[in-house]
């Protein structure tokens, strides 16, 4: 029998802030349609080709009552997570549950080791009950960690698999998981998207596997290839900046804090913790990023949501609610 954690919903009122409240950024274009249904001419002509940012989805962003989730081509989507939308039985809204891990479908591959990050209060403070197996492990596979608040481990599934049916767990993120280093099976459950395929020479740089327990957030970066970054599960809220605009932030906040020579490669160290994250997540996500001409935009991408982001362009993702968030991206050419 699955074990599952509690459920926070959300009413269409929370959902509608993300899309049009004064709190965000303008929103970034977008297509409806599947993903596996979307014509790649259309999508070179409004995003490849242009370089400019794309949200494909099967929802109608612009009305708050659409919650529903996104026809996913990606297999791992109904898979590996039990959850979603459904209908409050003592009114006529629709609610968003928590999204919870396929214990039964993912148990099998166990063994398999990925990178992990975690987030602690302190070097010393993990931020759970000490006497829990949880804690054991945790302590195990941080002993040889260098940061102070801000560490990086390779552990197997079993212990993403433990800490998502622990009561009031760490903030356990699986980031970026090579494809190619997973089991055969998973790897199927995860098939390229055509538009990585078509749309260019079809080379695939990299493609990755990120899931992880709320809060789970990115600081601002760039990466060094057009990116398809395709929502499983739960829900991310992403701003992007245009390159120069990008840039100028980034290094308004490096010179803030006396630092030069980090070119915004994606989740460096020093972005992880310490006052670089401080000055980031404030200047991206503060209250004085809104109402000033600053080249951003924002959008949520929820479960089959896909959002291309060009090479060059300047983005961070922060997770939406408490379910478990599941997401893959291709970086290709």
């Amino acid at each position: 029998m699955l074990i599952t954690r509690a459920t926070l919903t959300r009413s269409i009122r929370h959902i509608r802030s993300f899309y049009s409240s004064h709190d965000a950024l303008p929103p970034v274009q977008t297509i409806t349609g599947p993903l596996d249904l979307i014509n790649v001419e259309e999508f070179r002509a409004k995003a490849f080709a242009l370089e400019k940012p794309l949200l494909i989805t099967a929802r109608d962003a612009s009305k708050a009552e659409d919650v529903k989730i996104s026809p996913c081509s990606i297999p791992a989507a109904d898979k590996w997570f039990i959850g979603g939308v459904s209908r409050d039985a003592e009114s006529s809204f629709e609610r968003e549950g928590s999204v919870i891990l396929s214990q039964e479908y993912l148990a099998p591959f166990a063994d398999t080791i990925l990178p992990y990050e975690l987030i602690t209060p302190s070097s010393k403070d993990l931020g759970i009950v000490e006497t829990s197996e949880l804690s054991s492990l945790l302590k195990h596979y941080l002993q040889y960690s260098d940061g102070t608040t801000f560490h990086r481990f390779s552990a197997p599934l079993s212990l993403f698999l433990l800490a998502s049916k622990t009561p009031n767990p760490p903030a356990l993120y699986i980031a970026q998981a090579q494809l190619l280093d997973l089991p055969s099976t998973l790897q199927a459950d995860l098939p390229t998207p055509h538009l990585v395929l078509q749309a260019g020479k079809g080379d695939i740089y990299d493609s990755n596997l990120w899931m992880g327990i709320p809060p789970t957030y990115t600081p601002l970066h760039k990466d060094p290839n057009p990116n398809l970054f395709v929502q499983l599960a739960s829900r991310k809220r992403v701003r992007l900046f245009e390159p120069r605009a990008g840039l100028g932030i980034f290094r308004e906040v490096q010179e803030s804090i006396g630092r030069v020579g980090n070119g915004g490669a994606i989740r460096g160290n020093e972005m992880m913790e310490g006052p670089e994250r401080d000055g980031l997540y404030e200047a991206v996500w503060g209250k004085g990023v809104v109402g000033r001409e600053n080249g951003g935009f924002e959008t949520v991408v929820g479960p089959g949501d896909a959002l291309f982001i060009p090479k060059g362009w300047w983005h961070s993702f922060m997770s939406v609610g408490t379910g478990v968030t599941g997401s893959v991206n291709w970086w290709f050419r």
